[in-house]
């Protein structure tokens, strides 16, 4: 047994048993590796969600940077008058064409709010004005009543109808129904 060394059982089971359990030979003990690899996982994880984001975002700024909304017209800046309206039963006429179309037409007159004394004027003269505005109906044609037409109708109406008040107060004009049809 000369050149041999004799180790005892202790030592070999001892050093045996340092290695199993992961003794002091470790640098970094397996709790700290445990809490690396979470540590990791969520960088990572906050990495790919920031990464998403701003691609997304930059994606959806990718259209015309100078869109912007349009400018309201003149005809729809400030408030409006609200107007009182007076009704004027449903006007059934025939054109002047020579096959005769149907116009009816639904009026309703718009006055200056609260004032009694257009209010009295135009119960007064109800009839005369049903009248004139079914000859003005008869009086046209078919191609004259187009709808592309129906502002400048509104607008000779108005003034025909102020010309027969005493008080010229006919603001508005609106039609609840305006047909022209084919007889």
């Amino acid at each position: 047994m000369g050149d041999e060394e004799v180790f005892s059982e202790e030592e070999v089971a001892g050093g045996a048993a340092e290695e199993e359990a992961g003794g002091s030979r470790r640098l970094i003990p397996a709790f700290v590796l445990k809490i690396l690899k979470w540590v990791a996982l969520g960088l990572a994880a906050i990495i790919f969600i920031v990464t998403v984001v701003v691609i997304t975002v930059s994606l959806m700024n990718q259209g015309p940077q100078s869109a912007a909304y349009p400018s309201a017209s003149e005809e729809y800046q400030g408030s409006v008058e609200i107007l009182s309206w007076y009704d004027i039963p449903e006007i059934r006429t025939r054109t002047s064409d020579e096959n005769p179309y149907t116009v009816i037409v639904d009026p309703k007159l718009g006055y200056e709010s609260e004032s009694k004394k257009i209010q009295t004027e135009l119960i007064a003269r109800r009839e005369q004005i049903i009248d004139m505005m079914r000859r003005y109906f008869s009086r046209r044609t078919a191609s004259e009543l187009a709808p592309q037409y129906e502002d400048e109708i509104k607008a000779e109406l108005e003034e025909q109808i102020n010309r027969i008040m005493n008080s010229k107060g006919i603001e508005d004009i609106v039609f609840l129904q305006f047909n022209v049809i084919e007889f």
